[in-house]
């Protein structure tokens, strides 16, 4: 019986050093985030538009140009790991919100913590811009760009030491909207650049913050000049919802999908979160999604709370550590 206590105690003890040695880097990695969300909190940032803040990472690459159509340059920024954790790095590409018309890809204060921790293990952030709206609707352009900065990864991989079975997406708002609908349409949808579409625009797994997923919910009342201008250019408003509501293309076969939203979102319905995540559930794809209610925050993270603070970092840490190669 001794022998049988020692062997199992030796067993236990050898299973206890595997994990922590497998699971180190995920603990550590886990760690890092919820350390910097809460010191970020401590220090009563706050955020008045969730898409134009400066960033605190550091950048590698500014205003690389992976298009250019119609005489317009399309750019992207390039953050590349602090540490060489992968022979080639891991991607988590950033595509900025601002209701279609607004914003840049500069990386807001408020996802730093994430995306500093994310190239301490290894990985490399790409921020990407698209074409704005000015005067008239134009997701079909938006999508596209969305899109080809994805297969501009793909065919420049080698040059950055990019491993493409490991990308990953998060998108803001409408910049969520433009992600979802990038990566739930099929492969060969939504061209813009020739010379770009011969290459792959699929992804590994999504993040969504906050995502407009059905635009009929979407108030449209008491816009601003410019947002009137573009609303108001929709001349079949039937058909564009059709073709550009994100939760009418989920299928088993869409990328992995985190949603993040408030259930006090006054400028994007937490509704639009809740329907995605069901039309998931009616698919038989439940396994596929998570969703994330916030409790105490507006859509611009304004007043977050701690408790909110936990439950991103917790629920996107596990979503992440899932689909990633930690």
């Amino acid at each position: 019986m001794k022998k049988f206590f020692k062997m199992l105690f030796l067993i236990l003890f050898i299973s206890i050093i595997v994990f922590i040695v497998i699971f180190h880097k995920r603990i550590m990695f886990c760690y890092g985030i919820a350390d910097k969300y809460i010191s970020l909190k401590n220090n009563k940032w706050t955020t008045q538009e969730f898409d134009v803040q400066t960033s605190s990472t550091s950048m590698s690459y500014k205003d690389v140009v992976y298009k250019n159509t119609n005489g317009v340059s399309l750019t992207l920024d390039i953050y590349t790991p602090i540490k060489q954790v992968y022979k080639s790095s891991p991607i988590l590409l950033y595509v900025h919100g601002g209701s279609f018309a607004y914003g840049d890809k500069n990386i807001p204060n408020a996802l730093s913590p994430i995306l500093d921790t994310f190239r301490e293990q290894g990985y490399t952030i790409i921020s990407t811009s698209y074409e704005l709206m000015k005067n008239k609707e134009n997701f079909n352009k938006q999508v596209s760009d969305v899109k080809d900065t994805i297969r501009w990864i793909y065919k420049n991989k080698s040059s950055y030491n990019i491993d493409t079975d490991e990308i990953g997406v998060i998108g803001i708002s409408s910049g969520a909207h433009l992600s979802l609908m990038a990566e739930y349409s099929n492969d060969s949808d939504f061209i813009d650049s020739t010379e770009l579409s011969k290459y792959s625009s699929k992804v590994k797994y999504l993040i969504d913050f906050a995502g407009p997923t059905d635009l009929s919910l979407l108030n449209t009342k008491g816009l601003n000049y410019d947002l009137s201008r573009i609303f108001s250019s929709i001349k079949n408003k039937d058909s564009v919802m059709q073709k550009f509501n994100p939760i009418d293309y989920v299928n088993s076969s869409v990328p992995n999908t985190l949603i993040i939203h408030s259930n006090s979102d006054t400028m994007v319905p937490y509704e639009s979160s809740t329907r995605l995540y069901d039309k998931f559930i009616e698919m038989n794809a439940k396994n596929k999604a998570k969703l994330i209610t916030l409790n105490s925050t507006a859509h611009d993270l304004a007043t977050i709370s701690n408790d909110d603070i936990i439950s991103i970092s917790e629920g996107l840490l596990k979503f992440v550590i899932f689909n990633s190669p930690l």
